[in-house]
């Protein structure tokens, strides 16, 4: 039996995430909305973390296995939709999550490359992992195809690449972020050079940064976005600030929007300290990234499937490497 030694950074990790949940609760109480959709994604999130992390010390390939194969099943269930490129279309219902999760594909299939003992294994990985990026174009999502080649690229360089990427990665995130408090600042005075970046996107933005102004501690309370913004209010597909930190900040203040970024940090954190192989920390850090890089434009991250799986993807890259059987019997401990 695996025994799991709790070392200060996972405490630290643990209390990150505790307080998130606590300010969701504070805040909840302190304004209107409801907190618990929120803390059960959260609870998931962690759970799904703690399990990659355990899986990835015994059976580290069953973990991108389950998850590229549930991908493909998912896809191929929703049938010739699946490839419409329509903003609705299955299996998420939502073109860019879409996206988002045949990017996820492809990290895992690179990942089951990485890992697989069998050279067939292997060659399989890697053919389903450019399946899913051709996926990730068909649904349209400039940002999607273009977030799935990256993957593709650094889990075909990964035996190149180190563990320095896990230290550009945080600054990838950032940088977009900024760009997009940048436009949302700037909504209306920017159309012809940002045209790709629709107007409603980059005024929801602004409005989320209006609603921190207006109450920078606890916000409008979680979930109220939608009942708060005023583009929100007066268009039903416009629940959603498009940019995951500025929603949260939105909804529970600076407080909950530090926190949040304390805990991306945290992961990036722990994929650098990880044990496993470098490649896997690769491929591990290029999910994280572009999962992190795609919420901070869009609102993937409201979709628990995609957080689940970006979850299990970094706690599969963030633990020890594989313990051989022979090793665990005569271990003394």
């Amino acid at each position: 039996m695996m025994r799991v030694r709790l070392e200060w950074y996972d405490a630290a990790g643990i209390a990150l995430a505790a307080a998130f949940a606590a300010w969701l609760v504070v805040c909840g109480i302190a304004r209107p909305g409801n907190p618990w959709p929120q803390l059960a994604v959260l609870g998931a999130t962690v759970g799904a973390y703690v399990v990659g992390r355990t899986q990835g010390a015994r059976r580290p390939v069953f973990v991108p296995a389950a998850v590229a194969v549930s991908i493909l099943v998912a896809t191929v269930a929703s049938g010739p939709a699946a490839l419409s490129g329509g903003p609705l279309a299955p299996p998420l219902g939502y073109g860019n999550a879409n996206g988002a999760l045949y990017t996820l594909g492809v990290a895992s299939a690179c990942a089951v490359a990485i890992l697989a003992n069998k050279e067939p294994v292997r060659l399989v990985a890697g053919v389903l992992a450019v399946v899913f990026v051709g996926l990730a174009i068909a649904t349209l999502s400039k940002t999607a195809a273009v977030l799935a080649v990256g993957v593709l690229v650094m889990g075909a360089m990964a035996g190149r690449l180190g563990r320095w990427v896990v230290v550009v990665a945080p600054l990838v995130v950032v940088a977009t972020f900024a760009v997009t408090v940048v436009l949302g600042l700037a909504h209306g005075s920017l159309p012809s050079l940002f045209e790709e970046l629709s107007a409603r996107r980059t005024a929801l933005w602004r409005d989320a940064m209006e609603i921190i102004a207006a109450d920078p501690v606890f916000g409008a309370g979680p979930g109220m976005f939608a009942e708060t913004s005023p583009i929100a209010v007066g268009d039903a597909d416009a629940r959603w600030a498009h940019s995951a930190y500025l929603q949260v900040g939105a909804e529970t203040g600076v407080v909950g929007a530090v926190l949040l970024g304390l805990l991306l940090l945290w992961v990036f954190g722990a994929l650098y300290r990880s044990r496993q192989d470098v490649r896997l920390i690769v491929v591990g850090t290029a999910a994280v990234t572009a999962f992190a890089v795609h919420a901070s434009i869009d609102y993937v991250a409201h979709f628990p499937a995609l957080v689940i799986v970006a979850a299990l993807l970094a706690g599969l890259a963030s633990g020890r490497a594989r313990i051989p059987a022979e090793t665990d019997r005569s271990s003394p401990r």
